[in-house]
């Protein structure tokens, strides 16, 4: 990102049960600086982090394509890793892998009945996302990264067309 601008602040009212854990009131602005100043300048090394999520997507495709596993079992194997890595790479200023994960984990949330062209985009995926990481891809990956998500877009927009059309 070469936009260091950051977004506009949401606000949202935190539910009585998080209030009770966390407490109410303001966070002190230092604090504030502080954890952005951690993010900012986190040299943690996320790679080992993001092969074990995506050996757990790998997994969750192999008990996908298996006819015994429950179907909401198959769905949950791959969206749980991909929600992983949508959560943690931006940390890590993985932003392409943010924005993958983001587009599959809303293919997965939309899907009711997994068939063998949905997890072969899942696996695709899942391959992009190895590329990645092998490359240490930062940031959005530039026109690369743009020619990506729009390909997982496409995929993804195939795939419903052709099952609307069934």
């Amino acid at each position: 990102m070469t936009d260091q601008t950051p977004p506009p602040v949401k606000i949202y009212k935190a539910s009585t049960e998080l209030q009770v854990k966390a407490g109410t009131g303001d966070v002190d602005d230092k604090k504030v600086v502080r954890a952005e100043n951690i993010i900012q300048n986190n040299t943690v090394d996320f790679l080992p982090l993001a092969v074990t999520y995506l050996n757990r997507l790998d997994q969750g495709i192999t008990n996908a394509r298996k006819p015994d596993v429950p179907m909401a079992e198959k769905i949950a194997g791959m969206t749980q890793p991909v929600m992983e890595l949508k959560a943690n790479a931006r940390m890590f200023k993985f932003d392409l892998i943010t924005v993958m994960a983001n587009i599959m984990l809303g293919f997965l949330e939309a899907i009711k009945q997994l068939d063998n062209d949905a997890i072969d985009i899942v696996a695709a995926h899942h391959a992009t996302l190895r590329v990645i990481i092998s490359k240490k891809i930062t940031g959005n990956g530039g026109p690369d990264g743009v020619r990506l998500k729009n390909e997982l877009e496409d995929a993804c927009a195939r795939y419903f067309k052709k099952r609307s059309s069934v």
